[in-house]
């Protein structure tokens, strides 16, 4: 408590004499100008965090791959043990073990022809994601007509450890291709 009354005695009357101090105002035209050379110029990305953003862009199409061959184990082997993904029909799955129990079980009824395109990747620190859209042909094995998708997603990845990169969140969402 004693801190507490020292710390306000020392800081609130530094910040009532800048609060009373008078700051300019920009006009609306710098403001503006400031708003378009934010928005035009991204920042400058060092040449490992561009090569290190290439590289997990990939990471979803080396995904889709694994999901048309029926690779359970190497799509799995993507995701953080405490991974969380969520379904275009609002499912959410926690963990590597319930992603594989829905991937089994979505690979068991149906084969799919899935094609991603990455749109961005970003990196920072030691978390970055993946976002972008895709189509999908899927075949039921019950021999039920064919169903076109297209959808987006964003795949969030977090430096683990060892230094591997595994994806700790998967939003996807699918509608009817037209």
């Amino acid at each position: 408590m004693r801190l507490l009354i020292l710390v306000s005695i020392l800081i609130l009357p530094g910040l009532s004499a800048a609060a009373q101090t008078e700051q300019p105002h920009p006009s609306p035209a710098s403001l503006s100008h400031s708003l378009d050379r934010v928005s035009k110029k991204p920042a400058a990305r060092s040449p490992i965090a561009t090569k290190l953003a290439t590289r997990l862009s990939r990471v979803c199409g080396q995904w889709a791959e694994y999901w048309r061959q029926k690779q359970l184990d190497n799509v799995v082997a993507l995701y953080a043990p405490d991974a969380v993904f969520l379904t275009g029909t609002g499912d959410r799955f926690n963990g590597r073990e319930a992603i594989r129990a829905v991937f089994k079980t979505a690979m068991e009824g149906h084969t799919s022809d899935l094609t991603p395109r990455s749109l961005v990747t970003d990196v920072s620190g030691n978390l970055a994601y993946d976002s972008g859209d895709y189509l999908e042909t899927i075949i039921p094995t019950s021999g039920v007509a064919k169903t076109e998708l297209k959808g987006n997603y964003v795949i969030v990845f977090k430096r683990q450890r060892s230094g591997k990169w595994l994806i700790i969140e998967h939003v996807w969402t699918d509608k009817p291709a037209q």
